[in-house]
């Protein structure tokens, strides 16, 4: 469930802008895991339009 206005949360200046696939919203960074060992750094983005998360390497 969304919480009211989530849908219009702008992206925070820090952070890198990805569009949603499913629905082509601006999705929010919410975290950027650091990389450990032979794994690559990871950020975590989620669309609050549809709720939809996905990570991408950093």
């Amino acid at each position: 469930m969304m919480a009211s206005g989530d849908a219009n949360v702008p992206p925070d200046q820090d952070h890198a802008v990805r569009r949603c696939e499913k629905c082509d919203a601006v999705m929010k960074q919410l975290a950027e895991l650091p990389a450990l060992s032979i794994r690559a750094a990871i950020k975590v983005f989620r669309c609050y339009a549809c709720d939809h998360v996905v990570s991408d390497r950093a």
